[in-house]
């Protein structure tokens, strides 16, 4: 997606400036490119709820306030980014995989348990195509937002495919924690 493009998308709902200033940061911050239209949407939000106010801001410009504000939202991200890739490893790390990618003991899913990956695969199997593709997209690490520009379609078809896939695996007793 190109700047015009995100440019195009927000014409008319605020000033161009606005729209700029925030893909501005956006590409200054070093976001993918894939996650410049989510980003946006968050920025449009910031932008609407901006109110200037020149006594509050000790005199600063409206674009410097509103440059402070997006800049702040998008440093946000950035934390939550951190904090979730920590979880992350942190759960890795109880899984019993070591930094270099191998495993302490037999690997999760591995033809060491055939029982599982059997009983996953076949789980699997049985999903619609729409919601193994889904499944498929989720264990990828794909976002919601994304697999549903993907299989252009809504984020609430999304989510019910969550809801469904979910139900589907609790109906089989996989109940999330280990099984």
């Amino acid at each position: 997606m190109t700047n015009e493009q995100l440019l195009n998308w927000y014409e008319g709902a605020f000033e161009a400036w606005k729209a700029r200033l925030a893909i501005g940061r956006i590409k200054a911050m070093g976001f993918p490119k894939g996650e410049w239209p989510d980003l946006m949407q968050d920025m449009a939000v910031v932008i609407f709820e901006f109110r200037y106010d020149p006594n509050h801001t000790k005199c600063a410009k409206e674009e410097t306030a509103l440059y402070i504000a997006i800049n702040n939202r998008l440093v946000s991200k950035l934390r939550q980014r951190y904090r979730n890739k920590e979880q992350f490893e942190q759960y890795l790390r109880e899984l019993g995989v070591r930094e270099d990618g191998s495993y302490v003991g037999a690997e999760p899913c591995s033809t060491e348990d055939p029982g599982l990956a059997d009983d996953l695969g076949l789980a699997v199997s049985r999903l619609s195509e729409f919601d193994q593709a889904v499944a498929r997209g989720l264990a990828a690490g794909v976002s919601k937002a994304a697999l549903a520009r993907e299989l252009d379609c809504e984020w609430n078809t999304i989510q019910k495919a969550v809801r469904r896939i979910r139900d589907h695996f609790e109906e089989l007793g996989f109940d999330g924690e280990g099984r």
